[in-house]
């Protein structure tokens, strides 16, 4: 087994774009859906949110073309929960690149300083490399790395692959 961990300024992502714009703010993705082509809703979890945070990001989405609809759904001491909807997509997504080389995400997508950060299992070292090379067409890969692991690492949250 192998753990890849790859971080990414993807072009023309949404969610991306709001990392790009807050680099300093560590959000998380807990997934999207495709609604229709060129639509795509998500959610999105500002993490060590201030109250001048929260509304700095709602402020871009409502002023940022391509951002057609969002609200904010739940607000804690130290988060919030976001759920937008917008028609400026990328050709195509990192799940999509993760799922046609037959890998599976560990964990959530994380936004931080601008990368579209993930960490996902392969069953192949040829499945891992082939998805860091496909990852390169969504943009710039600033880094890529592939962990040899064993299953158990691999899905054992609290302990992780260590290399």
């Amino acid at each position: 087994m192998f753990k890849v961990e790859f971080g990414v300024v993807h072009h023309n992502c949404p969610t991306n774009q709001v990392s790009r714009a807050f680099p300093e703010v560590r959000f998380t993705s807990p997934g999207g859906f495709l609604v229709k082509p060129n639509v795509v809703e998500e959610g999105l979890v500002v993490n060590g949110a201030t109250d001048e945070i929260v509304e700095a990001v709602l402020q871009f989405l409502g002023s940022t073309r391509g951002y057609d609809e969002y609200e904010l759904l739940e607000r804690t001491a130290d988060r919030a929960f976001i759920r937008w909807r917008a028609s400026c997509t990328p050709d195509k997504f990192c799940s999509q690149m993760v799922e046609k080389n037959r890998c599976f995400q560990i964990g959530m997508e994380v936004q931080h300083e601008g990368l579209e950060q993930w960490q996902v299992g392969c069953h192949t070292r040829a499945q891992a490399e082939q998805l860091l090379k496909d990852l390169e067409q969504l943009g710039d890969v600033r880094y890529g790395r592939i962990v040899d692991c064993s299953w158990e690492e691999l899905v054992d949250a609290s302990d992780g692959c260590r290399g």
